[in-house]
């Protein structure tokens, strides 16, 4: 029987919920009623329920910020938010979140109640049977993936012309009947694999790809996926001609990828090589395909990409990212999360101008974490390393990286009373400020992230914070700018490039409207003192 958990803050509402629920007749048991975050929290921690009901303005926490929290220690629980509030930018949040409905308290009834619970427990047993599949044939193949990986290596070793392994081959079902081989790779985008699924559930997404991958090369005995101890797929095609074109691997590809996407929704990226081999020959030009992985390192990522020869990056390997370390403290002694999108950002900007091998590039996003969670007192993923080190784009590594100190900061940061200061729609547009804190942020653009009409958002929000959007968003981004001007050796350029201004003359205009005084006058007071004023008058 599968476990429920209730969060209100209005203890009738809870009550009325129970009640409901005793009437529903439905496989479930309630195992926790919570009207506080904090207890929230402890009580989800110990208990681990499959399904959350929760309200979305709670005090301390809201709704949102615990299920994400929640998310991070069971990322299959499924939500249903309740709510007071039918406008702004829950429902969208809610999407994001995956919460399996949204219910208005005044409207709730029986029905409504039942509907959602049954949605949720649908999931539930979807997401069990597709484990459960996918577990037990990956008990059946295992010694074949094995026997299979034994074979490639046979292949890359140069001696595949020998009767005895094509015929071990024969016996996998993998057939090399054609004169020559090409190759190819499908990758697993680690960011998106770990929001959705957590690092523990890695393997068994692996081989649910490889099955698919399988399934959709079963009509096509030349293409020959390979699960790789990476978390990628392999790819072996088999030709009669080297020049023949290459539409067939990348519409298998592609394939591949729309179907993964349709029910695993995670991301691959194809790769493949325009040369083609002779069995003899073929261990060599794997070999040059290998070396070739991080060629489109710092290119935009794309659904299916060529790789042949490798690239040309830069030998030096001295840029440490202090500047950003430095961004990272602030986050924890701001306690704001936008100072670690704002160093991740940099240190994308400073990596892609320079062309960092991308090994030292990854290596720099791993000192990030190990910072962060020494200065947290936290504990980063030792997974997200191995993830780490096999990302093949830089924008890859960059999510994966903001993923996890995003965990790390929240860890370290979240405090039960300490959303209860600011109206809880006024923080969905802090968050997204926070992660857009390098951009030049429109009323339009926050308009379009909430679904609204900008000219019906631009009234609401002046209505529900006192002052206008264009305001608000410079005296955030003020705030930020005298943190960072606090710092010694900082510029009053760097920190306007920072923020999103292009132009320094327009920065220190808007820097003393909502300071009083011009950067370079603040940036000439020693200590504390010019901090503490400048703040005093904001």
């Amino acid at each position: 029987m599968m476990s429920l958990m209730l969060i209100d803050d209005d203890v009738p509402m809870l009550e009325y919920v129970e009640y409901l629920l005793g009437s529903l007749g439905l496989e479930l048991t309630l195992v926790a009623s919570a009207s506080g975050s904090e207890d929230a929290l402890q009580q989800f921690h110990a208990l681990l329920p499959d399904i959350v009901i929760i309200d979305i303005g709670l005090p301390g926490m809201d709704g949102l910020e615990l299920a994400d929290a929640f998310r991070i220690m069971k990322p299959e629980v499924r939500l249903i938010f309740l709510t007071c509030y039918e406008d702004f930018h829950y429902s969208k949040r809610a999407i994001q979140l995956e919460a399996d409905d949204y219910l208005i308290k005044d409207e709730l009834s029986p029905e409504q109640l039942k509907g959602s619970l049954n949605k949720a427990i649908s999931r539930l047993r979807s997401r069990e049977e597709l484990l459960e599949r996918y577990s037990f044939r990956q008990a059946i193949e295992r010694n074949k993936e094995v026997l299979k990986l034994s074979f490639l290596k046979q292949l890359l070793s140069g001696a595949a012309e020998q009767e005895s392994t094509l015929e071990f081959g024969q016996r996998l079902g993998i057939s090399l009947r054609l004169p020559y081989l090409r190759q190819g790779m499908l990758h697993m985008d680690a960011a998106s694999l770990a929001e959705r699924y957590g690092y523990r559930d890695i393997p068994l997404i692996h081989f649910a790809v490889s099955n698919i991958a399988l399934e959709l090369s079963a009509g096509q005995a030349e293409i020959t996926p390979f699960m790789t101890g990476d978390a990628g797929i392999y790819v072996i095609w088999n030709v009669a001609d080297p020049s023949q074109p290459q539409d067939v691997l990348i519409k298998w590809m592609r394939a591949v990828q729309s179907k993964v996407e349709q029910y695993l929704k995670i991301t691959l990226y194809g790769f493949y090589s325009e040369a083609a081999a002779t069995l003899r020959q073929f261990g060599t030009l794997h070999k040059t395909f290998a070396e070739a992985r991080d060629v489109n390192f710092y290119k935009p990522p794309a659904a299916v990409a060529v790789i042949d020869e490798p690239a040309e990056f830069a030998a030096g390997g001295e840029w440490r990212g202090d500047k950003e370390r430095g961004m990272l403290s602030l986050a924890l002694e701001d306690g704001n999360a936008a100072w670690i999108d704002l160093a991740v950002g940099q240190w994308v900007q400073q990596v892609s101008q320079e062309r960092l091998q991308p090994r030292l590039a990854k290596e720099i996003c791993g000192n990030f974490v190990r910072q962060l969670a020494f200065e947290a007192g936290g504990l980063a993923e030792e997974a997200f390393f191995t993830r780490l080190e096999q990302c093949v784009h830089v924008d890859e590594a960059a999510r994966l990286t903001k993923r996890e100190l995003r965990n790390l900061w929240r860890q370290h940061t979240f405090a039960p009373a300490g959303a209860a200061e600011k109206d809880v729609r006024l923080q969905a547009v802090d968050r997204f400020l926070e992660e857009n804190a390098g951009q030049m942020v429109t009323s339009n653009d926050m308009a379009e992230y909430l679904h609204l009409n900008a000219s019906y958002f631009s009234r609401y929000f002046k209505k529900l914070s006192g002052s206008n959007f264009t305001d608000y968003v410079n005296q955030y981004k003020m705030n930020l700018a005298i943190s960072m001007l606090a710092r010694p050796h900082e510029t009053v350029e760097n920190v306007a490039y920072t923020l999103g201004f292009s132009d320094r003359a327009y920065f220190s205009k808007v820097f003393k409207k909502y300071s009083g005084k011009n950067p370079s006058e603040f940036k000439a007071q020693p200590g504390d003192e010019g901090l503490a004023g400048v703040q005093e008058e904001l």
